[in-house]
């Protein structure tokens, strides 16, 4: 799956916002040379999030952008369904009627369960959590504590051996 430019750097700006929440607002420009992007493509992706209602103007000599609502109430879902829309990573997730293998599929399981696994990860965080630390610690890694394990199994192992 391949996210559109659009998508990445909505993100950016976001990011930007979420940062600069409690200080106020930030000109378009301010974004755009911290990010190292055009400022006349924020400037299209900024009209997608204010008619959505994440993000308002505001004018005047200390104007520019901020959020609507604080980063926590933002979930990276709600990012993400504006700029790619509500869309499966295949048709036949969102729409089986779409293809006539659907119900009989292998393949479409797979899809059906990495849609879901990517819709929880995008439900369950939010810009708060984006930018509090690590990207890293947004993701679940169930085999981290075992495989350590393993390491100091075999670590041990070695040892004993000589």
């Amino acid at each position: 799956m391949k996210l559109s430019k659009r998508t990445r750097y909505g993100f950016r700006l976001m990011v930007e916002l979420a940062r600069s929440f409690v200080n106020g607002p930030v000109s378009i420009k301010e974004i755009a040379s911290r990010q190292n992007l055009s400022a006349k493509y924020l400037e299209q992706i900024i009209l997608h999030l204010k008619t959505a209602g994440l993000v308002k103007a505001v004018r005047g000599p200390r104007g520019g952008y901020s959020l609507s609502l604080p980063p926590s109430g933002i979930s990276l879902k709600s990012l993400f369904d504006i700029f790619e829309g509500p869309s499966g990573i295949v048709e036949c997730v969102m729409n089986p009627g779409e293809c006539k293998r659907a119900d009989h599929c292998p393949s479409r399981k797979l899809w059906v369960s990495l849609e879901k696994s990517i819709s929880e990860t995008l439900s369950s965080t939010t810009l708060a959590d984006l930018i509090k630390g690590d990207p890293a610690d947004l993701i679940p890694l169930k085999h981290k504590t075992s495989g350590s394990a393993k390491s100091t199994n075999r670590s041990t192992k070695r040892s004993d051996r000589r």
